[in-house]
């Protein structure tokens, strides 16, 4: 598959072990695969440059299936591909969070999610990004979120 910028490409933004294990197509459209790309444009790449380490995607594109059946809410960006959840390699996730935050990139949300991952989305085309930066605790169905005030 295709790069989407020098490091991030469209099959590892929309590979998906819940998917595979269920048979569940992820398969994002034309407008998807656009906000996927714009997502590594204007966020990822950016981010791997700025934090200077690699950047592990766990989830990028979710369809509803998907979605549904991780648990993800019921609005997420994931489905319009404009979300990815991430590890930075070799970095701690606190750091990682709060240079990001400090970056001044054009993030919409930030989350860290219970210790364990970053989630990044840009805005909808046209918007502008919210730069909201909250933390996440509890699990599918029962998160619970609060404004970073670091």
């Amino acid at each position: 598959m295709p790069n989407l910028t020098p490091h991030f490409t469209l099959e590892e933004l929309t590979r998906s072990d819940v998917a595979l294990r269920k048979g569940i197509p992820n398969a994002p459209n034309a407008a998807q695969i656009a906000n996927l790309e714009r997502l590594a444009e204007t966020l990822l790449e950016p981010l791997r440059w700025a934090l200077g380490v690699p950047l592990k995607v766990n989830s990028g594109y979710r369809c509803p299936d998907l979605n549904a059946a991780v648990g993800g809410a019921t609005n997420s960006a994931h489905m319009d591909g404009r979300a990815a959840d991430l590890v930075p390699v070799d970095m701690p996730l606190l750091e990682a969070f709060k240079e990001i935050v400090r970056s001044g990139l054009p993030f919409d949300q930030l989350i860290i999610e219970c210790g364990a991952w970053l989630h990044v989305a840009v805005a909808r085309e046209g918007e502008q990004p919210r730069q909201e930066a909250l933390t996440a605790s509890g699990g599918p169905g029962h998160w619970k979120y609060e404004r970073w005030v670091g």
